[in-house]
Order: C-alpha cells, then sequence, then structure tokens
C-alpha cells in the first residue's frame, strides 16, 4: 500500500481528518518561528473538544505516527493569552517542503495518523477523491465522522470541556515575536480587490441569462414571496429593451442593505455560527429553507445588462418565542438603488467605486404602495433575445419550480408582452402518456416504497402492471415495500473500488456507511419513460411530434430542493447519471433522451449535499457518492421491470408466432422433406441444415465457456499470487517440511485443475454429476469461505450418471454459485448456505440447486431474458446462456412455491433462489 492509499484509507477509516497545504510559515523557511502547522478556527474539533477561551491557553499532547512508521509526541497549543488567539500543532518530529500536502487523522482520543503527499499526481488524486479543490484545504474533510461519515460538523464539538488541557496562568506563553530574528521590520497589508471584482462574480459564475434570471428568482422566493413577474418590454428593439423581476416577498430594509447587500459573500441567509457550523435560518412566513447561501446571487444581474435600478419596500414580520406570526409590519419608506456595472473598471478599485441609493418616505411616489416587495429593472441590455431564446427561457421556468409546488405559495410569471409564447405546448398532458411510470421513496432509514405503472393508452389489449399497495401478484407485490440496506452491498462495493480502495477495506466501509441514516434524509424520485421508435409512440400518444419535443426539451432527471431546482443535472446533454453509456454496455437499458424524471428532496435535511458556487451541481463529497449509489440502484431496479414489460409489448406487436431456433430448424426440414425433389437432394440439405443446427448448438455453448473460465481462472490466480510467497518461504526453511510442502503442492494442483476443468476439449458422453458438482464447488472453495457460505450437497447413488458435456455443466453450476454468492451477499443471515441436491425419476435426472437469499425477484419468463438483470453492472447473460443450452438435455425449472421444495426433502432453512436443471433428452 502506498501512502496516497494509506491516507485514504485512514480518513475513510479515522474518526476525524483534517489537510492542508504547507505554507511557508507551516515549512519555517521564512525563519520567523519554530516549525509546526497552524491550524484555523474551522478545525478545531481535531485538535480539542471545544474552542478555547481568550484569556487562556490550552495544551494537548498526543501521539501521531507517520507513515514511515516514527510516531512522535507532539503538541496541540491554542495561544489565548494577551494579543494572541490561534491553534498550532508542534513539535511534530519531522520538517515539511512549501506546497506538502500534509494530511491529520484522529484515530483515538490522543492518538493520530500523519501523512505528506509530496508528488502532484498524488495529491490531486487524493483531493479528487473527497470531492475537494485547492480552496477546500485547510479545512476538515468532509469524509470525516465521529460515527457516521456523514458528520455534520456541529457533531464533531463534544460537549466535553478542555479543563485538562488549561495551562495554568504561572506558565509563561512562548511570545511569537520574539521568535522573529532582530532587525526584520514588520509591515501589515490587506487586499484591495480592483471594482472588476464584481463583474468577474456575475460573468465566471453565472453561465448564462437564464441562470441570471433564476439567481433573481431564487431571492424573491428567499424574501417569502408569493410569486415572481418576469416582465420583457420592447424586447425586439434592444436600444429600448427593458427586463423587469417584481417579487412580492418582505423586501429590503435599512439595515440589509448597508450591512448585507453591499457585502458580497454575506451569510446573511445562513449564516456561520462560531464554531464555524451552518446555521438553517428559516423565512419568518412560508418557513423556507434560503436557495441562496453565497451571498452573491444578486451580481447576476450584470450577466443580463450593463444598468440597474431597485425599488424595494420591506417589512418586518414579529414573531413570537416559538417563531409563530404575530404581526406583519409595512415599513413607512422605500429604497431605490442605481448602479451601472460599467464604472466597476479594471483600473478602479472596489471601494472607490460609490452606489447611490436614495430613502423614500413619500409614499405618493412608492411603486409598492400597499405591500412589501422588490421591484428590479434591467436596462442596457447585453445580447439581443429572439424566439427561440424566449422559449427556451419558458421552458426553463417551468423545469425551475418543483412539479410538486403549490402555485397559491409561489409561482413564477414570465411575459415577453408579445407573441414568442404563443401555443407553448402543456407538459402534464403529455407526461400521462408515458408508458412506463416509477414512483419510488426512501427514508432515512433504507426503507423504499417502490411504485411502478406499464399502460398504453392506445394499445390496452397488451394489458397493464402495476406495483403498489394493492397489487396482488404475490413476485409483485414483494417489490412494493422493502428495506433495501443489504441490497445496497455490492452497490457500495462497487463504487468503492471503482475510486481504487483496498479490497480488505471494503467490508468495513460499506457496513460504517449503512450503519447509520442516509445523510440528506429522505429521497424521492418519479420517472416518466418513453419508446421513441415510431411503432411504439402510435401505442402511447396522439401526438408523437410533442412527445419528442417535450423529451427534446425537457428530458433527463432534475434534482429540487423543496420548491426550487438544483441546477445543472437534468440540463440538456447532461446525463449526469450515465444512462448513455450503461444503454451502450447493455442494449435493454435506457438512454438519457427517454425519460423526465424529478429528485425530491427536503432542504431542511439534505444539508450534506452542498451544492458548488457556480451552480453546475453538488460538491463531489461522501454525500454525494451516497447519493449516486443509491439513485444507481433504484435505476437498476426500474429497468428490470421496464424491460420486462418492453419484451411483452414487443412480442405482441410483432406478427406470427414466437418461435425457437430449433423449432424453427424442425420446421425447415419437414418442409425440405415436402418438396418435390430427388432423395439425395433432399438429403444433401438435410444434412447442411444439421451443420447449422450444430454450428448454433457450439456457437452458444462457447459464449457460456469463456464465462466459466474466467470465473475459475481470476479466482485461481489471486490464491495462487498468495500461494507462492508461502512455498518460497518453504523451500528456505531448514530442515524442509516435506508434509507442509507436499500439502502446498497439492493447493496449487487443485487451483491449476480448476482451471483445466472447463478448459478441456468437451463433447457429450457420459459423466459423473458428483464430479462435476465437487469440482464447481472447488473452484469457488475461496469465494465460499471468505463470504462464510456453507454449501451442503447430497448427491443420490441413482441420480449420478448423465449424458452431457462435462465443461459446460461445470460452467453451468458455477454461474448458478456465483449467482448465489452475489445474492447473499444482499441479505442477513446467521448462517448463509447453498443447497446442492440430485434426484432421479424414471428417465428423468434433475439438479436442484437452492439458497437462502432473497429469491427471485421477477417471474421466470423474465429472469431469462436475455440482458435482463438486477446485478450491480450485471450482463444478464447467464441464466438466459443456461436456458437455452438445457434446451438439448431438457430444461431450466425456476421454483418459486417454497412448498414445493419441502416436499422435494429441501432443509427449511434454504428459501430462496431455486433453480432446477431437468435432463429428460436423449443426447
Amino acid at each position: 500500500m502506498t501512502e496516497l492509499q494509506g491516507a485514504i484509507a485512514a480518513v475513510n477509516s479515522g474518526i476525524l481528518s483534517f489537510c492542508k497545504f504547507v505554507s511557508s510559515n507551516d515549512a519555517g523557511t521564512t525563519g520567523g518561528h519554530q516549525a509546526g502547522l497552524y491550524i484555523p478556527r474551522n478545525s478545531i474539533p481535531l485538535l480539542f473538544n471545544k474552542p478555547g477561551v481568550k484569556g487562556q491557553q490550552l495544551e494537548k499532547w498526543v501521539d501521531i505516527t507517520w507513515w514511515n512508521g516514527d510516531t512522535k509526541a507532539c503538541r496541540f497549543i491554542y495561544y489565548g493569552r494577551k494579543t494572541r488567539n490561534e491553534y498550532r500543532i508542534t513539535n511534530l518530529g519531522r520538517t515539511f517542503n512549501e506546497d506538502d500536502l500534509v494530511i491529520i487523522v484522529k484515530l483515538e482520543e490522543t492518538k493520530y495518523a500523519g501523512f505528506c503527499l509530496t508528488n502532484p499526481d498524488d495529491k490531486q488524486y487524493f483531493l479528487q477523491t473527497f470531492g475537494l479543490s485547492r480552496k477546500d484545504t485547510n479545512n476538515l474533510l468532509p469524509s470525516n465522522q465521529t460515527d457516521s461519515p456523514f458528520s455534520k460538523t456541529e457533531n464533531l464539538l463534544t460537549p466535553l470541556g478542555n479543563e485538562s488541557y488549561l495551562v495554568p496562568d504561572t506558565v509563561e506563553d512562548t511570545d511569537i515575536d520574539a521568535l522573529i530574528p532582530t532587525g526584520y521590520q514588520e509591515k501589515i497589508i490587506s487586499f484591495r480587490p480592483k471594482a472588476h471584482i464584481l463583474i468577474l462574480l456575475g460573468e465566471e459564475l453565472i453561465k448564462n441569462p437564464v441562470m441570471a434570471i433564476y439567481e433573481l428568482i431564487k431571492n424573491g422566493y428567499d424574501a417569502d414571496a408569493k410569486s415572481v413577474e418576469v416582465n420583457f418590454k420592447n424586447i425586439e428593439n434592444l436600444e429600448e429593451a427593458t427586463i423587469i423581476v417584481k417579487d412580492t416577498g418582505t423586501g429590503i430594509t435599512e439595515e440589509v442593505l448597508e450591512n448585507v447587500w453591499f457585502e458580497p459573500g454575506s451569510d446573511f441567509r445562513k449564516p456561520i455560527s462560531e464554531e464555524g457550523i451552518r446555521v438553517i435560518k428559516r423565512s419568518p412566513l412560508f418557513k423556507r429553507i434560503p436557495m441562496g447561501e453565497k451571498g452573491v446571487g444578486r451580481f447576476a444581474v450584470h450577466k443580463l445588462g450593463n444598468k440597474i435600478r431597485m425599488y424595494s419596500r420591506p417589512a418586518i414580520i414579529h414573531t413570537d418565542n416559538n417563531e409563530n406570526i404575530i404581526s406583519k409590519e409595512l415599513l413607512d419608506y422605500e429604497l431605490i438603488v442605481d448602479i451601472d456595472w460599467r464604472r466597476f473598471s479594471q483600473s478602479r478599485y472596489l471601494e472607490d467605486v460609490n452606489i447611490t441609493w436614495y430613502k423614500n418616505r413619500n409614499k405618493e411616489n412608492f411603486r409598492f404602495k400597499n405591500d412589501s416587495g422588490t421591484y428590479i429593472e434591467i436596462s442596457d441590455l447585453k445580447e439581443e433575445w429572439t424566439r427561440g431564446m424566449a422559449r427556451q427561457l419558458k421552458r426553463n421556468t417551468i423545469s425551475m419550480l418543483s412539479p410538486k409546488n403549490d402555485p397559491s405559495k409561489f409561482k413564477i410569471d414570465l411575459n415577453f408582452n408579445n407573441n414568442w409564447l404563443d401555443h407553448f405546448p402543456e407538459t402534464e398532458q403529455i407526461l400521462q402518456s408515458a408508458p412506463y411510470k416509477l414512483a419510488v421513496l426512501i427514508d432515512e432509514n433504507y426503507k423504499m416504497t417502490f411504485e411502478y405503472s406499464f399502460l398504453l393508452k392506445n394499445n390496452p389489449q397488451i394489458g397493464n402492471r402495476d406495483i403498489n399497495e394493492q397489487t396482488t401478484d404475490s413476485i409483485d407485490k414483494a417489490k412494493y415495500e422493502r428495506n433495501i440496506k443489504q441490497e445496497l452491498k455490492p452497490f457500495f462495493e462497487s463504487s468503492f473500488r471503482d475510486k481504487g480502495y483496498e479490497p480488505n477495506l471494503l467490508k468495513e466501509m460499506i457496513e460504517k456507511y449503512l450503519s447509520h441514516p442516509m445523510p440528506y434524509g429522505n429521497l424521492m424520485l418519479e420517472i416518466y419513460s418513453f419508446d421513441l421508435d415510431a411503432e411504439s409512440l402510435r401505442d402511447t400518444t396522439d401526438s408523437a411530434r410533442l412527445v419528442r419535443e417535450l423529451l427534446k426539451d425537457h428530458a433527463g432527471i432534475k434534482v429540487f430542493k423543496g420548491d426550487l431546482r438544483v441546477y445543472d443535472y437534468g440540463d440538456p446533454g447532461n446525463d449526469w447519471l450515465g444512462l448513455d453509456l450503461k444503454r451502450i454496455q447493455n442494449k435493454e437499458w435506457f438512454s438519457n433522451n427517454q425519460n423526465i424524471g424529478y429528485i425530491y428532496m427536503d432542504p431542511a435535511t439534505s444539508g450534506a449535499l452542498i451544492e458548488k458556487t457556480n451552480r453546475e451541481g453538488f460538491i463531489e463529497n461522501d454525500a454525494y457518492n451516497h447519493f449516486r449509489v443509491i439513485l444507481d440502484f433504484i435505476l437498476t431496479q426500474f429497468s428490470a421491470e421496464r424491460q420486462s414489460d418492453r419484451q411483452k409489448w414487443l412480442r405482441f406487436n410483432k406478427s406470427g408466432p414466437q418461435e425457437s431456433f430449433e423449432s424453427r430448424i424442425s420446421a425447415l426440414k419437414s418442409l425440405i422433406l415436402k418438396l418435390e425433389l430427388q432423395q439425395i437432394q433432399k438429403q444433401e440439405l438435410i444434412t447442411e441444415t444439421e451443420k447449422v443446427e450444430e454450428r448454433y448448438e457450439q456457437d452458444r455453448n462457447n459464449l457460456l465457456i469463456p464465462a466459466g473460465v474466467g470465473m475459475t481462472a481470476s479466482f485461481a490466480m489471486h490464491e495462487i499470487e498468495k500461494l507462492v510467497p508461502r512455498m518460497q518461504e518453504s523451500i528456505r526453511e531448514m530442515p524442509v517440511d516435506i508434509k507442509k510442502m507436499r500439502g502446498q503442492m497439492d493447493e496449487l494442483n487443485d487451483y491449476v485443475q480448476g482451471i483445466l476443468s472447463v478448459l478441456k476439449k468437451g463433447g457429450n458422453k457420459e459423466i459423473s454429476l458428483r464430479e462435476v458438482i465437487n469440482q464447481a464447488i472447488k473452484n469457488y472453495t475461496t469465494r465460499l469461505s471468505d463470504h462464510k457460505i456453507a454449501v451442503e450437497a447430497n448427491i443420490s447413488d441413482n441420480a449420478d450418471k448423465i449424458i452431457a458435456d462435462k465443461r459446460v455443466l461445470i460452467t453451468i453450476i458455477m454461474n448458478l454459485l456465483d449467482n448465489s454468492l452475489y445474492w447473499l451477499g444482499t441479505v442477513y443471515r446467521q448462517q448463509s448456505g447453498i443447497y446442492i441436491s440430485t434426484a432421479r425419476e424414471g428417465n428423468i435426472t434433475s439438479v436442484l440447486v437452492v439458497d437462502n437469499g432473497p429469491g427471485f425477484k421477477d417471474k421466470t419468463e423474465d429472469v431469462v431474458l436475455p440482458f435482463f438483470s438486477r446485478k450491480k453492472d450485471g450482463i444478464g447473460i447467464g441464466l438466459y446462456l443456461i436456458d437455452t443450452i438445457m434446451i438439448q438435455f431438457g430444461k431450466l425449472n425456476i421454483i418459486h412455491d417454497k412448498e414445493i421444495l419441502r416436499t422435494r426433502g429441501v432443509p427449511e432453512m434454504y428459501d430462496g433462489a431455486a433453480v432446477e436443471l431437468i435432463f429428460n433428452k436423449k443426447v
């Protein structure tokens, strides 16, 4: 394991973690003080239980073990006396170079781990792993936790005091100024931003005019407005055109204007506590969670035009101690602000650009005479607007608001005062014509309610299918409501593997993630899904053109916190969930452009999902990674349901009976025999037909064999890799332990024989089922042992011999074992197990494989479809090939009725998936 891997693993398993790039001051290269690390106030929990108190000094000694194995007693210190007010780690026992990335991980109260990354690629990989940029460092890592990987900072400061770390007043504090060499002249300077920085805030953070208007709409929402009007006047004449944004909110008071509105980056909406914690401050009227939290949204107007005039009449909402509204006081003045953005040039400092504002008490001249609100007029527009831009803004305005929003509480009115928005299509009726509809709710404790509907508006003969509370079908009913915590394990494992985590850490990390509630509270997902070929659209809608237009403008999965949207998820071309890639890998998946979806979250509980400043999604922290895993799971379940109904739909519309390849070959032979040809000619045609049939069977078998080779070889090579060093060690021992070496040679031979068992040239001949089953189990010995899964084999002596291809049958049994291994990993069982038995009745021999996992969630005709799978990244080809191959020997039977298993003598503990291989044909 490298130091990079060790650092990542420690952060994910530690209590609390911190990282920073070493400054010249930290490295001690300035000569100004002893080598050590400065720790900002946002990271106090790394050092002490509570912030230090001014006038006191705290000191705590801990052990930090560095990656090279050196352990050093280090000092955590808070300098709070005299003019000092800072935190540091000293006595680190090593030096750093400027720009090294240092990571400190808390393992126990006084035990820490330390890492120092010097390679630029290692630094970048570490930051990307935790969704950080350089500016996010010098802080606690977002994945840190006390118990949960998602705990917020407020939980990190424990109620314990710092009494044991308090340094008595009699102990002198080291004066840092005394450490500065004599003759150094002290100078102090502060930043003086150029006025142009405000232009950059608008230009760089707001990517287009639509987002600029969205920012202004959010300001109205945060101000408790019930409506926001966006009016475009004279928009077809650029010189006279203006944009007016008017809301009915509580307006801006004089104090807020001076102390908040003119302060970029103000935390007025979501203030920060002394401990560095973001405090949720709900709006007084509608108790809304503020959507604006960066304090820069008002600069969005510069994206639209060079001049603005703002009118605002404020109101104060008076509440009691329980936040209940007592009264609304409409203040007796109105504020007017004029800004010309062209004055904020590169040549002037921000402090030198004065802004004129007015306070008007003459009610006759008020713009808001009877109520509060804010009115912003934007002129000298920066670009011409067109009909296409207007309709695009309309579409985006519709998507700004959650479909769950109550228009009586908040609405957006858009008016271009011309005919640009005439005949704009309504979306709700088109959405309801979608053949596949999904509504999923997952609560914070992983309880899932899964509602699904399939219905063709114009082709009711096909029938419909619903999964909901009223469903009577036992298989579908089981899908409606269940806890999915255990089912998520393979999805988390795949996610962690993709991020490069060590395999031996995966189980512990998964347990840690799933032992706590979801970090963003409840989640709801709705999807409306279409098939876009002409025949399918005829079955679903009366206007294929409108459906295609709707999907062109709105396709994608959008995210909403409360009433408002989180951009840029679901924007055109933003396939953020990778649906198109899944479609490439498996043709039965659906593409991004076939769906309109909505994800709903409560802004009060989803604070762990943090929006990026540039409004392009969430910061990719641990909570976001968790969020993506949950969505991947839901979409995999939806894909399985959708594929099941899609195949029935296609079969119904396809003329003629659906015949197997074998039945078509048989029909072709019958047809040849009826032809008026000479017998020798008929025989030649029959011979060629049989060659085609033989080649088909050969190719079909060859599809399954590589899978068996791959599974066997990968496990064997993994074990051989561990065995070889042990054998080398045995050879060096004196005296040589012959018994030990013989055992290791036998072990190596088992691995090699496992690979050869599926590589040797096959062919149908008499084989022993006992040998086949034992070999398949032996090929999986390591995995079965690692997962603590017991295999119980009950091979009947009178059901041992059959005619079949040995390597094909070994691969089939291995495939069934592999399926059981996967699904047993998605449930908790005191003892996980697989039961294999053979039986013979008359001329029929059968092999039964049963586990005690969750069982099949789908009907037999679905699970044997090609590319049908509920596995994470499953190809969906295994059972399809087994079903196809078994046709030449007999058939594949999937048993859903547990009572049948009991009559077959299967022990009661085995109540999961049951697959029977029936051999009833002469080969």
